[in-house]
């Protein structure tokens, strides 16, 4: 039991896959909206497990885990505004590249924000089972997470892991009508 991966585990798992798709919109591809679209889903869908899973057992077992987690969910809403700005702006439009640059820095912010002050003290602090039981739910909820920003969603249990489910259907549903990619091996 001790060798399965913990919520820790889980989390930098999807900012590795995040960091490699972050990296390739800087690519000078001919085409990036793909892969930019990849980006935004994954990135939805792991900001929803950090909200519904990360951020409460931060403010649960962490000592002043409180402010820490708060100042992480202001980011990951401001992150999240600035994806759905995006995906409602034309790529032809002067300030797509500008948005695009933001949104790459923002998950570079995130990623090292919460890799530095939420991983190492929630470690310390939050008891091994229960990281390893909070893995097994995030990487649960992540199925059927949303693929679209929702920035002005519930952001705090428990009325976020109530509504969440049902947008993240209507969101697979609009997906799957459009053809809209929304995972790396669709690239």
């Amino acid at each position: 039991m001790a060798d399965e991966p913990d919520l820790v585990d889980v989390l930098v798992a999807d900012h590795d896959e995040l960091r490699t798709l972050v990296a390739g919109l800087a690519a000078p591809d001919a085409d990036n909206q793909d892969r930019l679209t990849v980006t935004i889903a994954e990135l939805s869908r792991h900001l929803v497990v950090e909200e519904d899973y990360l951020y409460p057992a931060v403010r649960e077992v962490v000592p002043d885990g409180v402010p820490l987690a708060n100042e992480a969910l202001a980011a990951s809403a401001e992150t999240e505004r600035l994806a759905q700005h995006i995906e409602r702006t034309s790529r032809t439009d002067t300030d797509h590249a500008g948005l695009v640059r933001s949104l790459s820095e923002a998950v570079h912010r995130h990623i090292e924000m919460t890799e530095r002050a939420l991983f190492p003290p929630l470690r310390q602090h939050c008891p091994p089972a229960q990281l390893r039981f909070l893995a097994g739910q995030a990487m649960m909820a992540k199925r059927t997470a949303p693929t679209r920003p929702h920035p002005h969603d519930p952001r705090t249990p428990p009325l976020n892991q109530i509504v969440t489910p049902g947008i993240g259907l209507v969101d697979r549903v609009r997906d799957a009508l459009t053809g809209r990619p929304t995972k790396p091996d669709q690239l």
